[in-house]
């Protein structure tokens, strides 16, 4: 990681669960679809409820959780994409895998996962994770369209992403360690530069491995002891849907930094995993209108919601990762490219 080696070359030589890396909270969203809502009854791909009469371009606005490619993202310094997917209901086994977030990506996946692969092989110095986060199954997919999933990371995109898929790129994590223990320096290889995480339970991924040979780190649950990579995720905040909530929901954000671990304190046995946002899901429609009828943009209501509102989009790292704990290993955040975020996460190495 180029910012993190210069920022102290010694970085290389330490585990991953012992550095605070910067990461992008679902980083293919800045092209999402207005027009191709997720609707589904019960849907792990969004938070908004279904009976919510929400607008395209306001949805749209909304679940933007970043404005810039992931090109840009990588290039001001963000090493941990996370990405959330889901199938569309097209029929389509290869392009109807999208990223998601309340709607669904313009592209296929194969485009974002693109973006990374071009951007990785420029920069060989340079370890980039790609985070699986979730993969949501809706509209029922069949075998072949599960299977279908595993070729976005060894298609050639379509718009001008460059050459290489993330097959060419994605690197082996070292075999008698868990990722959490392995060093930067020996997640560089030569041409090989690209961790690529997927949930434990994804279907199929066997072909990932044995038709793209693309050797993915399957994260564990928390409760699963018995493996050997586990990434500790930090719930997000549920929004406050009331005027009269504001005041108790900042001030929890205040006691947040009580629950991470410090960094370093998992000593090799999995990587903690922050994300720095809000979210509706949960909320009923109607709680959830109160926000949308006087939603305009993530920077509107300035103020309600200093974490998000205030912070996250204007700039004040320092203080939200002061606030919501900065002992952990990956922090994920909304608009990584404002406010000195990736500084402020690098940071955090030299405390």
């Amino acid at each position: 990681m180029g910012c993190l080696d210069k920022a102290n070359p010694r970085f290389g030589r330490i585990p991953v669960s012992y550095l605070a890396l910067p990461g992008s909270e679902n980083a293919g969203t800045f092209n999402l679809d207005p027009f191709a809502f997720v609707n589904q009854r019960g849907s792990e791909c969004t938070t908004l409820n279904s009976g919510l009469p929400v607008t395209g371009a306001r949805a749209d606005r909304f679940s933007t959780t970043q404005d810039q490619s992931i090109v840009q993202q990588l290039s001001d310094g963000v090493r941990w994409i996370d990405l959330q997917v889901g199938y569309n209901g097209d029929g389509n086994p290869l392009a109807g895998w999208r990223v998601t977030q309340n709607l669904y990506s313009s592209w296929p996946l194969l485009e974002y996962l693109d973006q990374v692969a071009n951007w990785a092989s420029l920069h060989p110095t340079e370890v980039v994770f790609v985070d699986v986060a979730s993969i949501c199954y809706d509209h029922q997919p069949t075998d072949a369209i599960d299977r279908g999933l595993w070729a976005n990371f060894a298609t050639k995109s379509s718009h001008n992403a460059g050459p290489l898929t993330l097959a060419d790129v994605a690197v082996a994590p070292p075999r008698n360690k868990s990722l959490a223990a392995s060093t930067l320096s020996e997640l560089r290889k030569a041409g090989r530069n690209v961790v690529v995480l997927i949930p434990s339970d994804a279907k199929d991924s066997s072909v990932l491995t044995q038709k793209y040979h693309v050797d993915a780190v399957r994260t564990t649950p928390v409760a699963n002891r018995a493996g050997t990579t586990q990434l500790f995720r930090s719930d997000p905040r549920i929004a406050p849907t009331s005027p009269p909530w504001y005041p108790d929901a900042n001030s929890l954000l205040k006691a947040a930094s009580k629950g991470p671990p410090q960094l370093g304190s998992l000593h090799g046995k999995g990587l903690y995993v922050s994300k720095l946002a809000y979210e509706l899901k949960g909320a009923s429609a109607i709680s959830q209108g109160q926000i949308f009828r006087g939603f305009v943009g993530l920077v509107a209501n300035y103020g309600i919601f200093p974490a998000w509102m205030s912070g996250l989009w204007s700039g004040d790292y320092d203080h939200i990762l002061s606030t919501w704990g900065t002992g952990t290993n990956v922090v994920i955040a909304n608009g990584v490219e404002r406010g000195g975020f990736v500084n402020a996460v690098v940071g955090l190495n030299g405390r």
